[in-house]
């Protein structure tokens, strides 16, 4: 029985962890290009005028993004170096959990990887033949910098795995989703202050 409690115990952080949505970040940059030379910042309005976002979520991610551009050295001004230009991708997603789901994760044949042990949520070791059923949309934030001199794409970062239908922690998420993507400009080249 104490055996069973463990495995159930078990089960409950693996389903807790598989249910949250981690951001994935990635960035690229051109490499011809003198970074350090940036010290001052303002928004592209003409792309943030077509982010697909409602007023309260544009505005928090304008003020996110805003918060870690001062963070980094950079200043703003009406005549800058660079432009930010935000880009928000929404793609409907859906995770299934049911029966066999669990019985391909674990120990099995013999208790090395492969197969299942238990048989899985649907079978009658657990109780029960019940699937569920997660519909969401996922967010992709995308973060460009732009030289308005030279007319060209010159940083770009994006994070995936946003949830847009959660609003649980919504502003806190927006915020720490920035930080996560802005991070990934290269932390050898910061504005002077």
């Amino acid at each position: 029985m104490k055996t069973i409690k463990n495995l159930l115990a078990l089960l409950t952080v693996v389903l807790a962890l598989s249910g949250c949505s981690t951001l994935r970040t990635a960035s690229d940059f051109d490499k011809d290009v003198d970074l350090k030379s940036y010290k001052t910042y303002n928004l592209y309005n003409k792309g943030i005028d077509r982010v697909r976002l409602n007023n309260l979520d544009k505005r928090r991610l304008v003020a996110a993004v805003e918060t870690e551009m001062l963070a980094k050295g950079f200043t703003k001004s009406d005549k800058p170096d660079l432009l930010v230009n935000l880009v928000v991708i929404a793609r409907e997603k859906t995770d299934v959990y049911g029966p066999g789901y669990y019985g391909g994760w674990g120990w099995g044949g013999g208790w090395g990887w492969r197969g299942g042990w238990g048989g899985g949520w649907g079978s009658p070791f657990w109780g029960g033949g019940q699937s569920y059923v997660n519909q969401y949309i996922e967010g992709t934030i995308i973060i460009d910098f732009l030289d308005p001199a030279k007319k060209i794409l010159f940083w770009h970062g994006r994070g995936s795995g946003f949830n847009l239908d959660s609003f649980s922690k919504r502003e806190e998420r927006l915020y720490t989703g920035v930080k996560e993507i802005l991070s990934q400009y290269p932390s050898s080249v910061t504005a002077a202050k």
